[in-house]
């Protein structure tokens, strides 16, 4: 099948006013850090994990189609999308396109090793790039494969960790915070992940991904829940996704099995994912799906 005709705007601004939040939010956490009190930083954490939550979504979709187009701007949105969830943006962008190209099949570098379970899969995708980086470090390096794209990469892992170790040298306590943040942060992110690839097998073109139709997730987090329709068509823009998810079931390519009305973020769906995958061999996806018509990225 063909990917539908679509157009984005040049500035998508629903998702740029989720970006400003952040950019709200993180000058206050540092400048307010040394005159709050414990219960008031404790509240500018939880803010700041649902601000970087949701500029997750943002960063995602801008992977894939820029949220702002023009050239400078949507390079400097780049960077501080990255910022906003701690992943230095280069990398992740050669990360996250990797699971596009194996869809959670064998090659994926961040897909569920045998005999894994939920809780063991989102620390070690979460822990494992701050603590044992250096094979996925490697993969990203290699699998940049220009020069402009390496530079980046590098000033990608600067402006991230740069922004970490001053902080810590500045005021130990905010540092510290703030990487604990990123932390649970990214273990959501990878919670995402997991729940969206529940029992879906890279095999079939019918079965990428699960698709929930929940209204609230798919509101406030730009259609994230047709996840099956994003992974057939990566380069359709988030608005479309609903219009791209009905064409692929008319074409049956959408399994009513791995359709929800239950988002990621239900407790009900979270359950249903931490029994299923209680530590039980994964040997559902045996190879990739790609093809010469998959969409790839944006550069």
């Amino acid at each position: 099948m063909r990917p539908p005709q679509t157009t984005s705007p040049s500035l998508d601004l629903p998702s740029l006013a989720v970006h400003a939040l952040w950019w709200a939010w993180f000058p206050a956490f540092v400048l307010s850090w040394n005159h709050l009190t414990w219960t008031g930083r404790a509240a500018m954490l939880v803010a700041g994990w649902a601000v970087l939550f949701w500029n997750y979504a943002v960063l995602h979709n801008h992977m894939h189609v820029p949220i702002a187009k023009p050239a400078a701007l949507k390079w400097g949105v780049s960077r501080t999308l990255g910022l906003s969830c701690g992943f230095p943006y280069r990398g992740y962008y050669l990360f996250h396109f990797n699971h596009h190209k194996y869809n959670d099949g064998p090659g994926d570098w961040g897909r569920r090793q045998p005999g894994e379970g939920a809780v063991r899969y989102v620390l070690r995708n979460a822990l494992q790039p701050w603590f044992w980086p250096w094979a996925i470090v490697g993969n990203v390096w290699r699998a940049a494969k220009t020069r402009t794209q390496r530079l980046e990469l590098v000033l990608d892992f600067v402006v991230v960790d740069g922004t970490l170790l001053g902080l810590v040298f500045w005021e130990p306590a905010l540092g510290l915070s703030l990487f604990a943040l990123w932390l649970v942060g990214q273990v959501s992110i990878f919670w995402l992940n997991l729940a969206a690839h529940y029992e879906s097998d890279s095999t079939r073109r019918d079965s990428l991904a699960v698709t929930s139709t929940s209204r609230f997730y798919n509101f406030f987090f730009f259609n994230a829940g047709y996840h099956q329709a994003h992974h057939f068509w990566p380069q359709v823009p988030w608005q479309h996704l609903p219009t791209a998810t009905q064409e692929l079931a008319a074409s049956a390519r959408v399994r009513p099995t791995l359709q929800t009305s239950l988002s990621p973020i239900n407790p009900l769906w979270v359950a249903k994912v931490i029994r299923g995958y209680s530590a039980e061999p994964c040997d559902r996806q045996t190879e990739s799906t790609i093809t010469s018509g998959t969409p790839s990225a944006v550069t």
